[in-house]
């Protein structure tokens, strides 16, 4: 104990102090415990049920740009003719 000073008391947490009251602390072997049972199968259907619930969300958009793009790229193709190249005279003067 801590009778003079320069004793060894002890490690930290272990100082000489009086044990604690009313702590309780639980364990579980870790033989019963699996943290990974049927994680694989969980997970697939989570995937699943995810990737439904914000399929709208990425669909709706993806198919908004795809024409809008598709559009531009035909309309780029067109003024690269002799009637775009004629049109594109027209409106610019």
């Amino acid at each position: 104990m801590a009778g003079h000073p320069g004793a060894y008391m002890g490690w930290w947490g272990f100082i000489g102090s009086p044990k604690q009251k009313n702590v309780t602390t639980y364990t579980i072997s870790p033989y019963v415990g699996s943290p990974l049972k049927g994680s694989s199968e969980r997970a697939i259907f989570n995937v699943w049920r995810r990737t439904k619930a914000q399929a709208l969300y990425v669909i709706i958009p993806g198919i908004i740009v795809w024409n809008v793009w598709a559009q531009a790229r035909d309309y780029n193709e067109y003024l690269y003719t002799k009637a775009g190249r004629e049109e594109l005279e027209r409106v610019n003067v």
